[in-house]
């Protein structure tokens, strides 16, 4: 077979996977208002909210019979692998959700030539950025060249992971108090030692499979020290799986494991949260999301209470990570619709509007351009804000396109994650299922990840921008306050 055909049979082989993996997603696609004028489609994959995305849909289009909105939902794994198969075979939506690399989501899909500007690049008016704090639109982040591409769906204080789940029934079973949590890891094992001895059930339903083990890695790590969500430590300018606070952090795990205090097995996310929920566990760490979903599995808010995750026994020296990467819903570069995606946007984020309202009191988290105080009424999700106010509990972390503009136009620091993008969670889950140390393989993982980074940037500064490794350095700042700028 020549080079012509073999492209010409590649080609075909993935318009035929998209085919197949894209076609249950069209299909459901019917999932809209009645179709009259504008038919505007919408993905992401928050399945548990696919009641509310139906009667958001059929609001809007009361207000706009012109705009038919079709909104659908399908699992995490399956949209990471059916968007971008989308976007080769001409079949994208017109609006989308991508969340993955923070504050770099945007200079990675204008890359990929994904997105394009809202309401075709003009200056958006001052009645929808004022709905949102000073300073959530940064040049290089949901901005560039004067034109505005995404906007804060979820804010950085309460919003994240980091918040220990606590089953009021097994915590009863073994004589303990969920008004007590454990505060420090001694208290942790201490209560995990009680559970078993007590009850039938596990003491943490925890997630090892792959990227859903940084649930507990998080929780814990965060108070030794502080890290992005790709365990880059801004102080230090460096990947830290190696860092020695990563390795007590993750010593303490293998421990909890070796004491039979962690559920068995390899398990999900999935599998973890309906062992919670089911009450075959008493703990689970995980993030601001969990509530709906726990909701959806049949555990109600007066079923289980909210903590702050344990911290070593000397104290904190760390904290949970805030930065702005609430930027999730973007317009696709090919749509059509780029008028009908604004108006509905712009109709979405209103801070007293339907969406806003429907959204806060049906529990499915916080939002950035509304008062989260106000129409939040789930228990679990009030107990998260609280938790979340404390001082020093979350905080903002350097942003390097401030310090060094050329970063928007830079593939450094993307292609150096990007290179086996579950590494750190394959050497992990691979550690602890084995109970061999982790050190080795995280120093070579850190070795090229660093390697890259550093060679990228070198080659680009050789081309004219101007970056270099300092631009991820900020050896003043500290890990227990948030950042700020000299300037």
């Amino acid at each position: 077979m020549g080079t012509g055909q073999r492209a010409n049979a590649s080609r075909i082989g993935r318009l035929a996977l998209a085919s197949v993996v894209l076609g249950p997603l069209l299909a459901a696609c019917g999932a809209g208002s009645g179709s009259s004028g504008t038919t505007l489609k919408i993905w992401d994959y928050s399945a548990e909210q696919t009641d509310l995305h139906k009667k958001v849909a059929e609001e809007f289009h009361r207000q706009h019979p012109d705009i038919d909105v079709q909104w659908q939902s399908i699992s995490q794994d399956e949209y990471k692998r059916t968007l971008p198969l989308a976007f080769q075979s001409g079949q994208g939506p017109d609006i989308f959700y991508w969340s993955d690399n923070g504050p770099l989501a945007m200079s990675q899909l204008l890359d990929q030539k994904w997105i394009q500007p809202l309401d075709g690049g003009s200056a958006l008016p001052a009645s929808f950025t004022k709905r949102w704090p000073e300073g959530s639109f940064i040049n290089g982040v949901n901005q560039l060249d004067g034109k505005t591409y995404g906007f804060p769906l979820s804010e950085s204080t309460f919003w994240g992971p980091g918040y220990m789940f606590l089953s009021k029934k097994v915590f009863s079973d073994a004589g303990l108090d969920t008004t007590k949590p454990p505060k420090t890891w001694s208290e942790l094992s201490s209560t995990c030692a009680r559970i078993k001895a007590r009850t039938k059930a596990y003491c943490i339903a925890s997630p090892s499979k792959d990227v859903d083990f940084q649930r507990i890695f998080y929780a814990l790590a965060s108070g030794t020290y502080t890290f992005n969500d790709w365990f880059f430590d801004y102080r230090k300018g460096t990947f830290s799986l190696a860092e020695p606070q990563a390795q007590k952090v993750f010593a303490f795990i293998q421990q909890l494991k070796k004491d039979g205090y962690l559920a068995p097995g390899t398990n999900d996310k999935n599998f973890s949260r309906q062992q919670f929920a089911s009450g075959q566990a008493g703990i689970m760490m995980d993030g601001t999301w969990l509530p709906p979903v726990l909701t959806s599995l049949g555990m109600k808010s007066s079923q289980y209470s909210v903590a702050a995750h344990p911290v070593p026994d000397p104290g904190a020296t760390g904290a949970l990570w805030s930065q702005p990467d609430g930027n999730k819903y973007w317009v696709s570069a090919k749509s059509k619709q780029a008028k009908a995606a604004w108006t509905f946007l712009n109709w979405m984020t209103q801070p007293d509007g339907y969406f806003a309202k429907e959204y806060l009191q049906g529990g499915f988290g916080t939002l950035a351009f509304a008062d989260n105080a106000r129409y939040i009424t789930d228990p679990a999700i009030r107990q998260i804000m609280k938790i979340a106010e404390r001082p020093g509990y979350r905080v903002r972390l350097p942003l390097p396109v401030t310090k060094c503009p050329d970063l928007v136009k830079s593939k450094a620091y993307v292609k150096a994650i990007g290179e086996r993008p579950t590494w750190e969670y394959e050497a992990m889950s691979g550690a602890l299922n084995s109970g061999s140390a982790l050190k080795p393989e995280a120093e070579r993982i850190v070795s090229e990840r660093q390697k890259t980074l550093t060679d990228q940037l070198k080659k680009e500064a050789a081309e004219g921008l101007k970056v270099s490794p300092a631009c991820f350095t900020f050896p003043d700042w500290s890990y227990t306050s948030d950042y700020r700028s000299a300037k």
